[in-house]
């Protein structure tokens, strides 16, 4: 009987045995990678190269940068809104070059790297920004929704890396800062094609700040919940496409469940000044995450009930852009988007 309760206690205790010493070894770890890099980055006289840098948290960042001594070059299609951002930037004392690429096409790739090393002669910040936002529910998904959405938020942020990295490896050095999403550590309902890419674009990520540190390359994965850039405007809905705009507008302006961008991107920074390996951006991002590695099939039954009583039902395939619906709930909407609006108006959307 005893060697039977022995056996039992031993089975139930050396499982919590080996995960006390996986937690220990990885304190220690994060206490020898610390004593590492001890020494902060110093950003004065160094060239960012910030694609997705138009607008939204990809403008803020190129406010932060350059307000930290950064040379910065900004990347988007839209030539109109390049020069708006670069005028926003120059009444902050920031001169940032801007052009004009398609970053889901490798000759452009080629030709902004190319570009940017002749205009400031060197690469030491990138940052993969460029992303889009097409909300709906499955049935009212294609393929080319899987695809556009890897295309743009998966495959152009490796391809931009791989097109950078042997510049900093020349150098001797460089950051590389990839814009992932909550959405790519939790998968939520009507944001499918969205986190499928920003999913692959988590793994890419951490996998190769694992890879790089050793040649002095920094790689930062940045995982941000809800933000306020105004990009509700600039997002695509469809099935109820008034409807998803509305919860979706909502949900990504409240207060305590979203944060501003301009803090944001000084959080980002301020990682990258610390050389960390990710950065999680909001308190609601951080407690979801972590009730999914807890919890995952509680969390699973709660996305079920959301997505089966909250959200609306519909397999309508036509795109609408947010900004030129009329959202239900108008007057609701409109004073709990109040602050989505002003940061819209502030951040080129």
């Amino acid at each position: 009987m005893n060697n039977h309760l022995k056996k039992i206690n031993r089975s139930q205790v050396a499982p919590w045995l080996a995960a006390a010493g996986f937690i220990g070894a990885g304190i220690a770890v994060r206490k020898f990678a610390r004593t590492g890099a001890q020494h902060s980055v110093q950003f004065r006289g160094m060239t960012a190269l910030i694609t997705g840098g138009s607008r939204g948290l990809g403008l803020a960042l190129a406010a932060e940068l350059g307000g930290r001594g950064v040379r910065v070059a900004i990347c988007a299609r839209n030539q109109d809104e390049l020069r708006s951002a670069q005028q926003r930037l120059a009444s902050r004392h920031i001169d940032a070059a801007v052009f004009a690429a398609d970053v889901t096409r490798q000759a452009d790739i080629d030709s902004l790297v190319k570009r940017v090393l002749e205009h400031f002669g060197r690469i030491d910040i990138l940052v993969n920004d460029a992303g889009k936002i097409v909300v709906g529910p499955v049935d009212a998904f294609t393929h080319s929704d899987y695809d556009e959405a890897m295309n743009l938020m998966f495959w152009a942020g490796l391809n931009m890396t791989f097109a950078v990295l042997p510049h900093m490896k020349k150098q001797g050095g460089g950051h590389v800062i990839n814009i992932t999403s909550v959405g790519g550590r939790v998968s939520v309902p009507h944001l499918l094609p969205y986190s499928c890419a920003k999913f692959a674009f988590v793994g890419f990520s951490t996998g190769l700040s694992a890879e790089l540190r050793s040649e002095n390359i920094d790689v930062l994965t940045v995982v941000p919940g809800l933000m306020r850039t105004g990009s509700y405007l600039n997002a695509e809905f469809k099935g109820a496409s008034r409807e998803e705009f509305t919860w979706f507008g909502l949900l990504g302006n409240l207060p305590g469940f979203s944060v501003a961008a301009d803090y944001a991107a000084q959080e980002i920074v301020d990682a990258v000044q610390k050389r960390r390996h990710i950065c999680t951006i909001s308190l609601p991002a951080k407690v979801l995450i972590a009730s999914e590695a807890l919890m995952p099939e509680v969390v699973r039954e709660l996305m079920t009930v959301i997505n089966r009583y909250m959200l609306p039902g519909s397999s309508a395939k036509e795109p609408h852009i947010g900004k030129y619906l009329n959202p239900a709930l108008n007057l609701v909407f409109q004073g709990a988007t109040a602050l989505g609006r002003s940061a819209a108006s502030e951040l080129n959307q």
